[in-house]
């Protein structure tokens, strides 16, 4: 089978990844037990998250590790339950975004959890810079020291807030607008990766920023897509893939938080557009050319992928649930919070994610 249908993702057992790795290196220079550290988790059997290259080499790791109890190594000493982002390294220097996506599998694991916060240690060098301003933009900030390593840490949101990468991935229902926003079976799985449609197992997951950014952005047509606001939920409903009748293959497959909406006419060249949406469309060149000159799809609708549904309903499901009508096209729809909480429902949402 070829290589192209493999996620460059894999949860793998530390013993299957060699430490030789010359990704490690830099590991091994800023902590002298490294290799110690490495031989243990893979003798007791651990697994993380490890993203390989074309070649095979590792790119990026993420390893999670579930506390409990008082650290008093870190000063102030923290307690609580608490998720420790135990290695978070990603070779910045990769063509994509890979390190969004697995900080996204970190925080999706935070929220269904149930812990108060999650944290990590890190040097203040220049090789964790891009790391810092990632955490950051995602709510992180520093709280604490340990040794010469900055600690921090993201909290629980207890309320609504229209900054979605603060909040990101839980969402407030009552909080803001709701929308089902239509997205094509073409350009769906290049932007949602993590969504397990069987429908779409024969297509490639690609290393590409536009299905490892936790930041997506997306042309459409649709009158109502002016009234969406920073903030507002949108369920991301993939349409038929035209290989039966829509009531059973069209699904709603996940949930995003809008972070704006901008009218092509408001950028001043195309150059600009293209700037604007560089490495958040699944778009090629040529598409993107064709939409500003014909300017057919006006809106461009930027969001933040919060997390896949458990189930995916089908059309046929939410005709009889209420939530849309049998003859309703879905383009871009509103939908009350009763209507939001249902999907979340019908899609075995884990309600880790949902502050109420």
């Amino acid at each position: 089978m070829s290589n192209e249908k493999e996620d460059p993702i894999k949860h793998r057992l530390f013993a299957d990844v060699p430490s030789s790795d010359r990704f490690f290196d830099s590991l091994r220079e800023a902590y002298p037990g490294f290799d110690d550290w490495y031989l243990g988790k893979a003798a007791s059997g651990e697994r993380a998250w490890f993203a390989f290259d074309d070649a095979g080499s590792v790119i990026a790791m993420l390893y999670l590790k579930p506390e409990d109890g008082q650290d008093t190594d870190i000063e102030p000493v923290i307690t609580g339950k608490r998720l420790k982002i135990g290695t978070f390294k990603v070779d910045f220097d990769h063509h994509t975004s890979i390190g969004k996506r697995l900080l996204a599998r970190a925080l999706r694991k935070f929220a269904v959890g149930r812990y108060e916060y999650a944290y990590v240690t890190m040097f203040d060098a220049d090789n964790t810079k891009a790391l810092r301003g990632m955490l950051q933009q995602y709510g992180f900030s520093p709280i604490g020291v340990k040794g010469e390593e900055e600690v921090w840490a993201k909290h629980r949101p207890d309320s609504a807030n229209s900054n979605g990468y603060q909040t990101f991935p839980f969402i407030a229902p009552d909080a803001g607008s709701s929308y089902i926003l239509s997205i094509l079976p073409e350009y769906h799985k290049r932007m949602f990766g993590d969504v397990d449609l069987h429908s779409e197992k024969a297509i490639p997951v690609p290393d590409s920023i536009s299905v490892n950014t936790i930041e997506k952005v997306y042309l459409s047509a649709a009158r109502n897509a002016a009234n969406i606001k920073p903030g507002d939920h949108l369920a991301i409903y993939r349409t038929s893939d035209r290989t039966a009748q829509a009531r059973y293959r069209s699904v709603i497959s996940s949930i995003c938080t809008a972070t704006g909406v901008r009218h092509i006419a408001t950028f001043s060249n195309e150059d600009e557009f293209r700037t604007f949406i560089k490495g958040r469309s699944v778009f090629s060149d040529d598409e993107l050319h064709l939409f500003w000159t014909s300017k057919k799809y006006p809106w461009v609708i930027s969001m933040l992928f919060d997390f896949p549904l458990q189930y995916y309903p089908i059309r046929k499901r939410l005709i009889e649930e209420n939530i849309i009508a049998e003859s309703q096209c879905i383009v871009c729809e509103p939908i009350d919070d009763l209507m939001l909480r249902s999907i979340l429902k019908l899609g075995e949402v884990d309600e880790g994610y949902v502050i109420d």
